[in-house]
């Protein structure tokens, strides 16, 4: 934990206040009327996939060229190799024509006028993905895509839960951030107790931050800035680091995740992962990799046990670019991607023994 005297001098020199409410962020008004009933058991023989290819969240180019890499993978056909059942729809590319702020600008968010056009265009679209009856597949693009994403599941259902699977906590907002770029910032946006740490922002006010942060656990985390640690002690939130990972194990993380963000086993769930949350020698080809990571079996863990919960309706996959390393480095990144999403859409890697087991323990 930061020293009581060095959180009180990045308070104050970054502008935040730990007190009463001074911005409008949080009397932002949407455009959708959100459900009030409990959420319905998930339909897993409807698959909805949506492409992103948005790289305004950060600088790096290529990360845009990650749904197209994926889906020329074969991504489809994996998926639907787990069962001839399974009703997949591609539903294309998001298109958004960027706003126009007519000189309105807010301090340290680079590509705003981007990233809310695109957030909200996506918004709509994951809505209609789950209003469809579809588990909702979501192809970034780079992080700041699920600002969009998770408002739009939010629309379908109100009470979500979220598995945010990133090295990074991407929890700075614009006053904390040491670069400006908005795929460090969504989970700021997106929750409610943080709408005070927020300036009036142009463009977003389509976007109400209602989601608990207390609904919200990481799973990965590795490289988290002070400010970002300061917010994660202070709110208690859910933060399962690589330490956790190696002292507890994977499957036992994953329970204390789903028990805490979801005690009673009733919300929709969202996971959001960014393939930086896999090891680089796992996953090369990403634009803010960190050593030490998951392994490719852990994260595919994660999946198969979101999945198994019944309640799992949409997925993030995001920060993969192709763009970044060798042809091999290419591969093995976008091959992780898609085991990942197999695994979220119920290929499982159970053997008969398990089965055989478990009848001889009833």
């Amino acid at each position: 934990m930061l020293p009581r005297i060095a959180l009180a001098r990045l308070v104050g020199r970054t502008g935040v206040t730990f007190g009463a409410a001074t911005s409008s962020y949080c009397t932002s008004t949407s455009d959708h009327s959100f459900a009030t009933i409990k959420p319905k058991k998930i339909n897993y023989e409807r698959i909805g996939i949506v492409g992103v290819p948005f790289d305004k969240g950060q600088r790096k180019k290529g990360v845009g060229l990650g749904p197209k890499a994926i889906r020329e993978a074969g991504l489809i056909d994996h998926i639907q190799e787990i069962s001839p059942k399974l009703n997949i729809k591609d539903y294309g590319d998001i298109q958004y024509e960027a706003l126009n702020f007519q000189g309105r600008k807010v301090g340290n968010m680079k590509k705003l006028e981007h990233v809310a056009s695109c957030s909200r265009n996506l918004s709509h679209q994951v809505t209609e993905v789950l209003d469809d009856d579809r588990l909702c597949i979501t192809l970034g693009g780079d992080h700041a895509i699920a600002i969009g994403s998770i408002d739009g599941h939010l629309h379908h259902s109100k009470d979500v839960a979220v598995i945010w699977v990133d090295a990074h906590a991407d929890l700075n907002t614009n006053s904390t951030s040491p670069s400006g770029n908005i795929h460090g910032m969504p989970v700021a946006l997106l929750a409610r107790e943080l709408c005070d740490y927020w300036p009036y922002i142009p463009g977003m006010d389509w976007q109400e931050p209602i989601i608990s942060i207390k609904n919200l656990a990481y799973i990965g985390l590795r490289s988290v800035d002070p400010y970002e640690r300061a917010i994660i002690e202070k709110f208690g939130i859910n933060a399962f680091g690589m330490r956790e990972v190696e002292k507890y194990g994977i499957r036992e993380v994953m329970r204390m995740a789903l028990e805490r963000i979801d005690p009673n086993g009733e919300r929709s769930l969202h996971v959001s992962y960014d393939i930086d949350s896999l090891d680089v020698l796992e996953a090369p080809s990403t634009g803010t990799s960190v050593r030490g990571g998951l392994t490719l079996r852990e994260g595919i863990y994660i999946m198969e046990e979101a999945y198994g919960t019944g309640r799992l309706a949409a997925v993030d996959l995001v920060e993969v670019n192709p763009a970044i390393g060798t042809p091999e480095d290419v591969r093995r990144t976008v091959e992780a991607a898609i085991h990942l999403l197999v695994a979220a859409c119920g290929h499982s890697r159970k053997g008969d023994i398990a089965d055989t087991l478990d009848l001889i323990q009833k």
